[in-house]
């Protein structure tokens, strides 16, 4: 590209939440980059280019009646791990044993991360659980060669399974590590064949003192299994979720099967009519379904009334990773420790608020409100135009 070619952009007037304003060449921004930074106010270095949010369209589409999201509550989290087993259950997610595990294969779409600060003898804890983000500036979306990952204008990042072709770009991509590879078919191996390092295959293995490919070539329209076992393991699996295949990529849907039955159902009922949305607190994902403490709530962003939407205007909802601005759908609510000077485990601030001041040297009120972050303004108002915080999220 020439100095004079220019990649100006013209942001239409339908996409109002346009981030970005910037006008230079890249070989301008290399030979600008001090005078860039300090535009920037010391962050990423921008100019003139406009870079809208493909979703706002869809956001404000009176067709699209749904927009999903979801919320979590860290105070409320227990660290129970019932939200991983239902999401194990629900999804058909294979279990592959100690080995696998340690050789950094593990399969669950839903995991818990545990922060500790303070002492060894006596840390204070927060638990988080982590999951696909459903981001709207997914990272893993960019750099699939074959659309196999891609968006739906109801905002959910989404699988196709029958694309993949396992190059694992979309994982090594993610910054919330939150996406599973199947190294080989989970489903159709016992735990025994999946203890290494050398696994067998159908060719070369035998079952009852018989070669298994002999087997099969003797009567081909066989399974590698007797018929009463398939009818078996077909009861294990859930009928409305895919089994996935050796060398695709897997990850949380958000129990898209339950919202498309939800959606189905709403639209059975209300007939000719035009009342599709779905009640808020229709929809339970299975890890929401689960939880206890009830700390995990999904539902429509775009209706304001919907509890979902109500959380995410709290002052405690925040992004994982805000500051690479991949807009997820998924916002947590900060945990909140108990202030009493009399509990026995007071302290004036968390432990980690404490440890993040020593290192970065913070003088004065910890909590106070920093301006000129991008996203911080964005929630509060963006562009000027008042709005409750996390109204888009």
């Amino acid at each position: 590209m020439s100095t004079e070619e220019r990649t100006d952009a013209t942001v239409p007037p339908d996409l109002p939440d346009a981030r970005y304003s910037v006008q230079c060449t890249i070989e301008d921004a290399k030979g600008n980059l001090d005078h860039l930074s300090r535009a920037a106010g010391g962050g990423i270095a921008v100019c003139d280019l406009e870079i809208p949010n493909p979703l706002e369209r869809e956001k404000n589409n009176a067709r699209v009646v749904h927009q999903w999201g979801m919320s979590i509550d860290l105070t409320s989290c227990v660290n129970c791990q019932a939200c991983v087993l239902a999401c194990q259950s629900e999804n058909n997610i294979p279990i592959v044993g100690k080995e696998q595990v340690y050789r950094q294969r593990e399969m669950h779409w839903l995991r818990l991360d545990r922060y500790y600060a303070g002492p060894i003898e006596n840390p204070q804890v927060a638990y988080q659980p982590m999951l696909c983000q459903h981001c709207e500036a997914a990272p893993c979306e960019n750099v699939c060669p074959v659309n196999a990952t891609t968006h739906d204008e109801e905002g959910l990042n989404l699988m196709v399974y029958n694309r993949c072709v396992g190059t694992r770009y979309c994982s090594n991509n993610c910054p919330y590590k939150v996406r599973r590879f199947n190294f080989f078919d989970y489903h159709k191996r016992s735990s025994e064949d999946l203890k290494g390092p050398r696994y067998t295959t159908p060719m070369f293995k035998k079952t009852d003192g018989e070669w298994d490919m002999a087997k099969w070539y003797n009567n081909r329209e066989r399974h590698w299994r007797d018929d009463e076992e398939w009818e078996l393991l077909k009861l294990v699996k859930n009928p409305e979720v895919t089994v996935r295949m050796r060398g695709v990529m897997e990850k949380c849907t958000f129990c898209i099967q339950r919202i498309e039955s939800a959606k189905i159902a709403q639209k059975v009922k209300a007939g000719p009519s035009d009342a599709v949305e779905v009640p808020d607190g229709t929809i339970r994902t299975a890890c929401q379904q689960a939880c206890p403490a009830d700390a995990i709530v999904f539902g429509n962003i775009k209706d304001p009334n919907s509890r979902v939407s109500k959380l995410k205007a709290l002052d405690r909802d925040y992004q994982v990773l805000d500051y690479l601005y991949t807009r997820p759908r998924l916002t947590y609510l900060a945990k909140v420790r108990n202030p009493n000077p009399k509990m026995p485990d007071f302290q004036e601030y968390p432990l980690s608020t404490q440890e993040y001041v020593k290192a970065m040297g913070v003088h004065g009120e910890p909590y106070a409100e920093e301006g000129g972050h991008e996203n911080a303004a964005e929630h509060a108002a963006p562009h000027g135009a008042p709005e409750a915080k996390g109204a888009h999220h």
